[in-house]
């Protein structure tokens, strides 16, 4: 075993700020760092007291939780979620940018949420959930109804005779998520999705749920039938993130209109978690009404760590290169010194983030010996890698998001791009939401977007139909239709439609490909977390023009196909090797953010990322590095094992950390 300032040069700094973020807890179930229980621990008492409540009388109840950015919000809703999940349901809503959709939004993303698995279930929350309603506690008689769907929707009804919205409908529905063939279209109805007729006559239902009244009635119905089994906590992360008032004060009056129908409605075993910052909960809550605010039952804040605390985290971080040490350090916080937290902190209070920023910098500085500058374009590329690829094994089709969502997501991504963009390009109370204008800075032309998914070929001739009547109002030069979706057969209206209007002459047609939507959602989550105040680099908290510049400078988005398509982003003139390209950019940004670093270590670390690569490849790109004067190995002629990599910064001098 080495010796612990060896193991110091040859691994990672324990806390590198790409670790800082956090967001949708269903996105990160894999614990990568160990906890300090006593770290808010009063906060999931309060929390997990309020729940008992829910449990015991059924009575729905709201919790406000706000702290500042960096007291750690979004990763508290986690550890509610991995403490909490043996005895609630739990729902992640991400941030809505339309108060006209959110109860669209809410129950879009609760049925996302519900069909995720709990740690150590074989089955999806919503399966749990069917499976604990009262009309399936007689076994008997559910051994009959499941082969029967009248016979089960007669016994549901039966079970809950009133206050159900559309109840042969929703019953029929929840008959086929029994089935396993159709369980899948049975979501998608939940979800609000818009299908074709054939899935509409599978599941016995007759059109969608396309309205907020229609939303709001489906996530009635769940409030109402689950008295029998147990809660389901709605965890609204980021609230401050909701369309602004022109003056830049957050509008909550949807969500809390929302909050409010939940209780007036009666529902039942509902706990409703709203998280924000306190900043924008003290201007937001000034605009609201005081009969929504008396819904909150609970006010909750997320208050500074001691020092005692901040110093356990420190130790916590530190502990797994302190077990690799032989012999051990004479303290538990080497490199650091507690003295360190009581000269930045002399009130004896500490924000979480700062705690670890801070750990970082001294970590490097007894590496190094002093503390150079941090390559901000590097730490991006590296904190972009991570969220790309937690992308990639959640996003797993196009329509895992509506029309909407995706819309408002390229429109967000060509913004970073400086494509001046203008929303609502359709005259359509429908699809003016699905379309937006924009300037491309080398043509003159006004050119429109407009993304429709919707499988249903009744919805799809309507949308042609108004493309059709705005575009011989000349609503732009040149419209692109952006649709994965099938098109029709020649004998569909919309699709004779569809030929005619999309056929190059100006207009056309795009397909785009999963790996485009995993390049815009990627960009969203960035965008609210920097709306949260939750993505920091080197220290520096990020606002949205200096994450736009990194997305320029990073050239993260050059390789998404549909803004190559588009015409935003030039496509290359000859095809790279692409692995070989990621691996060697991905080797170069780690060692400017840890400056020195093991060449094992650096080859593990690549390998974690790069599964489907050899360390041979690994190994040819450090060659390829070091012949560029970009890296230095240490000692230059001992064994691959015993390297270390350093970064060379390209400077008049060239001298290496």
């Amino acid at each position: 075993m080495a010796k612990i300032d060896e193991i110091i040069k040859r691994e990672v700094n324990p806390f590198d700020p790409v670790t800082f973020k956090t967001g949708n807890f269903w996105l990160a179930d894999k614990q990568t760092t160990a906890t300090v229980d006593s770290i808010h621990q009063e906060v999931i008492n309060q929390v997990t007291d309020v729940l008992r409540l829910v449990i015991r009388d059924q009575y729905t109840r709201t919790v406000l939780l706000d702290g500042d950015a960096g007291s750690g919000k979004s990763y508290l809703l986690g550890r509610l979620k991995r403490k909490l999940n043996p005895y609630a349901f739990f729902v992640y809503i991400d941030p809505w940018t339309d108060n006209q959709y959110i109860w669209r939004h809410t129950l879009r993303e609760m049925v996302d949420s519900l069909m995720k698995k709990p740690a150590g279930k074989n089955d999806s929350q919503l399966s749990l959930w069917l499976k604990g309603l009262s009309a399936f506690r007689d076994r008997s008689m559910i051994k009959k109804i499941l082969g029967e769907r009248g016979l089960f929707i007669r016994n549901f009804k039966s079970t809950y005779p009133s206050g159900i919205y559309q109840a042969r409908e929703f019953f029929g529905v929840l008959y086929a998520l029994t089935k396993p063939d159709l369980y899948s279209l049975g979501c998608d109805w939940l979800r609000g999705e818009n299908l074709d007729q054939d899935d509409f006559k599978a599941l016995g239902v007759s059109k969608p749920i396309d309205s907020e009244e229609a939303a709001r009635g489906i996530i009635g119905n769940f409030g109402r039938i689950s008295a029998s089994t147990k809660p389901i906590v709605l965890c609204f992360d980021q609230a401050e993130l909701a369309p602004n008032f022109a003056d830049g004060i957050p509008n909550l009056q949807s969500l809390f209109n929302l909050n409010t129908a939940l209780h007036n409605q009666y529902l039942k075993n509902i706990l409703v978690i709203i998280s924000i910052g306190t900043n924008p909960w003290k201007k937001a809550k000034e605009r609201l009404e005081q009969s929504d605010l008396a819904r909150i039952e609970k006010r909750v804040r997320l208050k500074s760590i001691n020092l005692e605390q901040a110093e356990a985290l420190w130790i916590t971080r530190l502990y797994p290169l302190h077990d690799q040490a032989n012999p051990k350090p004479d303290s538990p916080l080497y490199p650091l010194q507690k003295q360190a937290l009581e000269q930045k902190f002399p009130g004896g209070k500490a924000i979480l983030r700062t705690v670890l920023a801070i750990g970082g910098q001294l970590f490097i500085k007894h590496k190094l010996g002093h503390i150079p500058p941090i390559d901000d374009v590097a730490t991006f590329k590296l904190i972009w890698l991570k969220e790309f690829q937690k992308t990639q094994q959640k996003v797993e089709r196009i329509r895992q998001f509506s029309s909407v969502d995706l819309t408002q997501m390229l429109q967000q991504t060509m913004n970073a791009l400086q494509i001046n963009t203008d929303p609502h390009l359709l005259n359509h109370a429908k699809y003016s939401s699905y379309s937006f204008s924009y300037q491309h800075p080398d043509k003159t032309e006004r050119l429109g977007i407009f993304w429709n998914e919707e499988p249903n070929m009744t919805s799809f001739n309507a949308a042609m139909n108004a493309c059709e009547k705005d575009l011989k109002k000349n609503c732009c030069d040149n419209l692109t239709l952006i649709r994965a979706e099938k098109l029709g057969q020649a004998t569909n209206r919309g699709y004779k439609l569809f030929k005619k209007l999309f056929n190059g002459l100006p207009h056309r047609h795009l397909t785009p490909h999963l790996d485009s939507i995993h390049y815009l959602r990627t960009y969203q989550l960035l965008v609210n977390s920097v709306g949260a105040g939750e993505l920091v680099i080197n220290q520096q908290t990020l606002d949205l023009p200096k994450l736009e510049q990194l997305i320029r400078d990073s050239h993260v988005l050059q390789n998404c196909p549909l803004l190559q398509d588009i015409g935003i982003v030039s496509k290359p003139i000859i095809k790279p090797e692409p692995d070989l390209i990621k691996i060697k950019d991905f080797l170069l940004n780690l060692v400017k953010t840890q400056f020195m670093i093991g060449r094992q270590k650096l080859v593990n670390l690549t390998l974690q990322d790069f599964s489907h690569i050899d360390e041979s490849q690994i190994n040819q790109q450090i060659q390829t590095l070091c012949q560029e004067n970009q890296i230095t190995l240490i000692p230059p002629d001992a064994k691959p094992q015993d390297q270390s990599v350093c970064w060379k910064p390209q400077t008049k001098n060239n001298t290496s950390p």
